[in-house]
């Protein structure tokens, strides 16, 4: 039988919701021998509140968001790379910078990815998704590929 998975696309955050997604991604690169591609996205989207707020330090408050979010990226990245390398699993680590959604898209066209595996969160309530950005269900509209949803037992933030 001809292996199915050949490449998956692995998108994290800092959300500990991940660590779930982060978990079944490796497993999977390990039993189907599959290279594995981790993404990981600085949102540039609270930026657009420094317009608002910070008027006076509004450079020196963008540059600390992004050394700040790159690093947190940075530090995921290299720890996911460290266990696949120990696994002996094939993997890429790659950071963008923009809107998750528009750069995770991106990524997928420039590829041929045969699964996408990301975390989400699980809601209290109906409140809590109409706050949430609600990000894996606005990907799943725009995807052809299939995608695995890790979802934690811990309720989102």
């Amino acid at each position: 039988m001809e292996n199915t998975l050949k490449k998956i696309l692995l998108c994290v955050d800092t959300e500990s919701h991940n660590l779930r997604a982060q978990e079944l991604a490796l497993s999977l690169a390990e039993k189907f021998q599959a290279k594995l591609v981790c993404l990981y996205v600085v949102d540039a989207y609270p930026k657009h509140f420094t317009n608002e707020i910070y008027a006076i330090n509004r450079e020196e408050c963008r540059r600390y968001l992004d050394e700040s979010l790159t690093r947190e990226g940075l530090q995921i990245l290299e720890n996911l790379k460290m266990l696949a390398l120990r696994k002996g699993i094939p993997i890429e680590i790659k950071l963008r910078y923009g809107l998750p959604k528009e750069e995770i898209l991106k990524e997928l066209k420039a590829d041929n990815y045969d699964l996408l595996i990301m975390g989400k969160k699980k809601y209290k309530g109906y409140l809590d998704r109409i706050r949430s950005f609600n990000l894996p269900k606005r990907l799943f509209e725009d995807i052809s590929i299939p995608v695995l949803f890790a979802v934690s037992e811990e309720y989102g933030k």
